[in-house]
């Protein structure tokens, strides 16, 4: 078989974490990881479905903007020295933290491998701590996500949630499940007044047989309930489905749409093929892989073209080949108005991509605009500014990297951040990244450290 190298880059062995060289190879139209390890053997996984799409991403690269404050020294190398280290490439823009590594389900996937080994639950001054190193070593405006675990089986979580307010944090999302929210409305009243800005949802389908799959248990009824109670509260939310193949694969155009119906109080959507670290049923094979190409088709083939593959563009805020996004209007008659193409987006000539985006509003608004991009009819866009307020929808792909497909390159560009109480912020793949005996670089030989053992 006829072999076209990509790229030379370094990857990790599955078995013994160690950094080991690894190439991008093309195949037909796919692009694969192959690297080697000297004491465990040969891997070979699919990163890439379409070569075309691959290559035509690095023009979205924009460059990089380093972290201005560091927290350690470059000393082993990458990926032994994050905190962030001298060597990382990209500033935060979204810090998680871990606030519990317990829960109220065991699902049979579970990132955090939640439930197991020890019991992880900071006191309220080791939060602080954390919270004071986001503050100090990022930059504003401050995103925290607060995450577990499921974080809400913590009674005091609205009073982590208000020490971040008051300590400086710009934005807090909560991580969950939302079982406790869909029961106890007392709960969610209190986190609501605590300054809470959103719920990170997950949220996985549709019909009982995902939950039952994917949690062991049927949760639909009260993931309705959750959203409902959002409502009443006025919480935003963004649903996340984490897409498995024969599970909810199937059910992405249905996800989008249900969304739809509930915007303004869901304003977005965040798919994340799965990524195999922590606690998951088997080892991996490349037919469950799900590339952000198959999401994106997806999202075209089941919205039936409502939004299309050139309607994303990658933020370029990660490594380019991390993640999809389109921002779209919700129009007045039920339908997305696309606002991202990528077509157009890879150019960087803004004032094509501001007269495209223009038309794109006329065609679709129903207003003229004149060839001076001004309105004719009085008012139009005053409308349209309010209605873009309040009614739209962001639809993004992220595809984390785990053991088996992690590229060092691209974890240097990472800006989502897990800070840790030891006082280090660390690419969220590498903190999560498991080796096939359960091994991990971070997670487990952090938090154990901060943690009462279980038998």
């Amino acid at each position: 078989m006829n072999y076209v190298q990509v790229w030379e880059t370094k990857s990790l062995c599955p078995v013994c974490l160690g950094v080991i060289p690894a190439k991008k190879v093309v195949e037909g139209d796919n692009i694969y990881l192959e690297k080697t390890c000297s004491e465990h053997g040969d891997y070979k996984v699919l990163l890439w479905h379409d070569v075309q799409s691959y290559k035509d991403r690095y023009g979205f690269d924009v460059g990089r903007v380093k972290p201005k404050k560091l927290l350690t020294k470059s000393k082993k190398g990458c990926p032994y020295d994050c905190g962030l280290c001298p060597d990382h490439k990209q500033h935060t823009c979204v810090v998680v933290m871990e606030v519990t590594n317990q829960c109220n389900l065991k699902c049979p996937i579970c990132f955090a491998s939640a439930r197991e080994m020890y019991e992880y639950e900071p006191d309220i001054d080791v939060v602080k701590e954390m919270y004071k190193t986001v503050v100090d070593y990022t930059e504003k405006p401050i995103c925290v996500q607060i995450s577990g675990g499921e974080p809400t089986i913590r009674n005091d979580l609205p009073d982590i949630v208000s020490l971040g307010k008051e300590m400086g944090i710009d934005y807090i999302e909560v991580n969950t499940n939302g079982i406790r929210l869909a029961k106890d409305m007392e709960y969610f009243h209190r986190l609501k007044e605590s300054g809470v800005d959103a719920l990170y949802f997950s949220f996985d389908g549709l019909t009982s047989e995902v939950y039952r799959k994917k949690c062991g248990v049927d949760l639909l009824n009260l993931k309705l309930k959750t959203i409902e109670n959002c409502a009443k509260l006025e919480v935003g939310v963004v649903l996340v489905p984490v897409l498995v193949q024969g599970v909810n694969y199937d059910q992405i155009g249905d996800i989008i749409q249900f969304a739809k119906e509930r915007v303004p109080v869901v304003n977005s959507v965040h798919f994340q093929p799965i990524s195999h670290f922590g606690r998951y049923p088997h080892t991996p094979t490349d037919e469950d892989r799900i590339t952000i190409p198959d999401v994106l088709r997806a999202i075209q083939d089941q919205t039936k073209g409502e939004l299309k593959v050139e309607n994303f563009t990658s933020t370029s805020c990660p490594n380019v080949h991390c993640d999809a996004r389109s921002y779209s209007l919700l129009m007045e008659d039920g339908k997305l108005l696309p606002l991202t193409q990528s077509s157009i987006g890879a150019s960087g000539k803004v004032r094509d991509i501001a007269k495209k985006t223009r038309e794109a509003i006329s065609d679709l608004w129903r207003y003229p605009i004149s060839s001076e991009g001004c309105e004719c009819v009085p008012g139009t866009w005053m409308d349209l500014i309010e209605r873009a307020s309040k009614y739209y929808l962001t639809v993004s792909v992220m595809a984390f990297q785990d053991v088996w497909n992690i590229e060092l390159e691209r974890v240097q560009e990472c800006c989502i951040h897990v800070v840790t109480p030891d006082r280090r912020l660390i690419p969220f793949c590498l903190f999560n990244v498991s080796g096939i005996n359960g091994k991990t670089l971070y997670r487990h030989n952090i938090l154990s450290k901060f943690a009462t053992p279980t038998a």
